[in-house]
């Protein structure tokens, strides 16, 4: 089908650029006064009329089919198209420049991927690839935007869901949460779970006969081959969450030759530590006291335990608090289970 259109000179058809097209037998081109990629420069302006045809042509670039809202058209053995469509299905910008009445278009985008080891308080929080760039829009791994963000992150895989920030109504466990400072043998874990360097091969937490998710606990085991410092962990919570719930108490594996106590403090953010709660001192074979704290404006949050080595005949002993290193032979193994921040 032909049909007759007036050509506007420069202005309008500077952004139509020709374009290749085998299966029609034409040719490239561009027409009006305008200079593209260093080519050549046509000095007509004005108006003129044009027989033009439309063919109902397509735009396919590098595979993929590009939409455009101006309709391409064939005139003089020529495929006439937006230069603006022809831009971005090159990943490209095409941008008109009134005062010069040229078109100018970007160097064509190239996707890539970044690589390397994002850091959070020195820490190491993700690794490998951790931000894609495709189509002039860049996807980061949910780790890394968490950490970019400063807000928590966990991946619950139970329900194939990621959290990003405030979590499901049931909390967050600690894993989802910034480690900024530690003491003692305590393992920082990125995969969804927590525990100790060495010592915790038992599996589940289990407190008076009772076995809690592993996977919502801080769980800490000491080894008899060697001494072991009792641990302490400050967690970034940066003002947004009110509480944390919990259970703790001295795991069935324990030789029960001590008692445990769990101490959280926060810092509002001026420097001070002060006492949230303080357990009472558990030992084996007592059912697991239930923890509730009040975290409202906490910015950071420090999770310690202590231990206390009983003499043989129970009586008290010397106490160990976090960062302090235990006696060689001592089996203990401490359970903060069920931990949920909300």
């Amino acid at each position: 089908m032909y049909k007759k259109i007036t050509q506007y000179g420069a202005k309008e058809f500077s952004f139509m650029r020709k374009l290749t097209k085998n299966a029609l037998g034409y040719s490239t081109g561009l027409i009006a006064g305008v200079a593209l990629f260093g080519g050549v420069t046509f000095a007509s302006t004005g108006v003129r009329s044009i027989l033009a045809e439309y063919a109902n042509i397509g735009i396919n670039v590098g595979g993929r089919t590009i939409h455009t809202s101006a309709q391409p058209f064939i005139y003089n053995k020529n495929v006439y198209v937006p230069i603006s469509t022809i831009a971005i299905g090159l990943h490209a910008t095409a941008t008109w420049n009134g005062p010069k009445k040229s078109v100018e278009v970007g160097a064509p985008f190239v996707p890539q991927v970044q690589t390397g080891m994002l850091t959070y308080y020195g820490l190491p929080v993700y690794s490998g690839t951790h931000t894609v760039t495709l189509n002039q829009q860049q996807d980061i791994a949910a780790y890394a935007l968490a950490a970019i963000a400063n807000l928590p992150f966990y991946n619950d895989t139970r329900t194939n869901t990621v959290y990003i920030g405030k979590g499901p109504a049931s909390g967050l466990p600690l894993s989802a949460f910034y480690d900024v400072h530690d003491v003692g043998d305590y393992a920082r874990s990125f995969n969804g779970g927590i525990g100790p360097i060495y010592g915790w091969s038992q599996g589940a937490p289990q407190i008076a006969g009772q076995t809690y998710n592993n996977l919502d606990s801080l769980v800490w085991g000491t080894a008899s081959s060697g001494p072991s410092q009792v641990p302490g962990v400050t967690y970034a919570m940066n003002g947004n969450f009110t509480s944390m719930t919990g259970m703790f108490g001295l795991d069935d594996a324990s030789d029960g030759h001590e008692a445990v106590q769990l101490t959280i403090s926060g810092d509002t953010g001026n420097g001070t530590m002060k006492t949230l709660y303080q357990s009472p001192w558990m030992k084996r074979g007592v059912a697991a006291t239930p923890v509730s704290v009040d975290l409202t404006g906490m910015k950071l949050v420090n999770v310690s335990f202590s231990v206390e080595a009983l003499q043989k005949n129970g009586s008290a002993g010397t106490v160990y608090q976090a960062g302090q290193t235990l006696p060689s032979g001592m089996i203990t193994d401490i359970d903060f289970a069920n931990v949920r921040v909300h």
